[in-house]
C-alpha cells in the first residue's frame, strides 16, 4: 500500500507542477508555505553545470558548487551537488551543510545533508540562466544545520543554461561545462504553529501546543453537477518534509459516535490515535490551496495519556489540493484527484499562565 501511494504522489505531484508552471502564464510563487521561516542564506562559489551531448541535444548530467555566506565569501557553509536521474525528474539537488562544533559532536558528522524536489519555478534573469525554484525537502541525513530544513529556494541565478549554439558545442558524448551562480535560501519548519485566522482559532482554554507534523497526501473529489465535493483524503505524517514517516492521516466513511471522521494516528512504540470533526468555518488562506481547518477531537485511543489529553487539532500551512474550476465540459459524476501538503498541530487544555 505504501509503495502504491508513493507512486501516486510522484505522478500527481508532477501533474500539479506542470499545471503550476504553465497555467495561463501566471508566475508561480516561490515562497514556502506559512509555518516555515528563513534561517540561512548562501551563495554559490565556483559553480559548474555539466551537460553531455546525446543525439544532438545537450542533456544535464550533474552540477556542483561550494556554498559560502551570502555576505562574506570567506565563510564556508558547505557544498551543493546535483546528479541527473530519470527516476527523480524533479530533483533540484543535495546540500551538504557544515555543522557547528556542538552539532558535529552530537551527530558524529561534520556535515548534515538535505535533498529537495522542485515545487514551483520561474525563469532566470536571462535566457542563459537556469530557472529559479523552490524545493521541498525530500531526504535528510545526520543531525545538525540541515536537520529541520523544510524548503530551499534557488534565487538570483546567473548562467548554467546549456549553450544555444549546439552545432558548435554538441559533440556526441562529450561533456560541456557551464559556470553558474545562484543563491540558496534555507527555510526550517517552525516549532510553533503559524498564527491562525479567527475563524479557526483554538479556544483560549485549549491552547497548549502538544506536537506538530508535516503531512503530504492525496485528496479525491467528485462533481455533483454544481460543485466539487470532497470524497476522501489521506496522507502520511512526518516530523518535517523529507523526514522519517511517523504516522498517518485519513478520512473515514463512517463517523465515530460523536461525528468525527478525520483521524490522526502516530505509530508505535508510543502510538496514539485521535478522531475529530471540523468545526467553525474553514479559512482559505491561499487561492490555490485547501482551506485551513479546526478539528474538535471526538474520540481517542492508544497512548494519549503520555502527551494528552488532546482536545483540538488544526490543519494549517496548506499547499495544493484544490480542484480545477468546473466548465461546461465537466460532467456530473466526474472525479478529480490531487496532491496536498499541510501541517497538523495538536492541542490540549491548559490554565493560566500556561495558555
Amino acid at each position: 500500500m505504501g509503495s502504491v501511494m508513493n507512486m501516486q504522489l510522484v505522478a500527481l505531484f508532477c501533474l500539479v507542477l506542470l499545471n503550476i508552471n504553465t497555467c495561463d502564464g501566471v508566475t508561480p510563487s516561490l515562497e514556502p508555505p506559512l509555518g516555515n521561516s528563513l534561517k540561512l542564506k548562501s551563495r554559490t562559489y565556483e559553480g559548474k553545470y555539466v551537460y553531455q551531448c546525446k543525439n544532438g541535444t545537450l542533456l544535464p548530467v550533474s552540477a556542483n558548487a561550494m556554498l559560502v555566506n551570502i555576505s562574506d565569501s570567506k565563510i564556508s557553509l558547505g557544498n551543493y551537488s546535483f546528479e541527473y536521474s530519470a527516476a527523480e525528474p524533479k530533483l533540484v539537488g543535495t546540500w551538504y551543510l557544515r555543522n557547528d562544533d556542538a552539532d558535529a559532536a552530537e551527530s558524529g558528522s561534520a556535515t548534515s545533508i538535505v535533498a529537495g524536489n522542485e515545487m514551483a519555478s520561474k525563469s532566470g534573469s536571462d535566457s542563459g540562466s537556469i530557472k529559479q525554484v523552490v524545493a521541498e525537502a525530500s531526504f535528510h541525513k545526520n543531525f545538525g544545520t540541515a536537520y529541520r530544513v523544510s524548503y530551499i529556494q534557488r534565487l538570483n541565478t546567473k548562467g548554467g543554461h546549456p549553450p544555444l549554439n549546439k552545432s558548435k558545442y554538441c559533440s556526441e558524448n562529450s561533456p560541456v561545462i557551464v559556470p553558474f551562480e545562484a543563491e540558496f535560501w534555507f527555510y526550517m519548519q517552525d516549532t510553533i504553529p503559524p498564527l491562525a485566522p479567527a475563524g479557526i482559532a483554538v479556544p483560549a482554554s485549549d491552547r497548549a501546543v502538544v506536537e506538530g507534523f508535516f503531512c503530504q497526501g492525496i485528496i479525491d473529489y467528485s462533481y455533483d453537477g454544481s460543485q466539487w465535493q470532497r470524497k476522501n483524503m489521506h496522507g502520511k505524517l512526518y516530523l518535517v518534509p523529507g523526514g522519517d514517516e511517523v504516522g498517518s492521516f485519513h478520512m473515514s466513511d463512517k463517523p465515530d459516535g460523536h461525528g468525527g471522521i478525520f483521524s490522526l494516528e502516530t505509530y508505535n512504540p508510543n502510538g496514539w490515535q485521535v478522531v475529530g470533526k471540523i468545526i467553525g468555518s474553514p479559512v482559505k488562506v491561499e487561492d490555490d490551496s485547501i482551506p485551513w481547518s479546526l478539528f474538535k477531537i471526538t474520540s481517542s485511543s492508544g497512548n494519549v495519556s503520555l502527551v494528552g489529553p488532546f482536545s483540538y487539532y488544526t490543519m494549517v500551512g496548506t499547499k495544493g489540493g484544490v480542484p480545477p474550476v468546473p466548465s461546461s465540459l465537466t460532467k456530473k459524476g466526474a472525479s478529480w484527484t490531487g496532491v496536498y501538503s499541510c501541517q497538523f498541530w495538536t492541542y490540549k487544555p491548559c490554565s493560566p499562565p500556561f495558555c
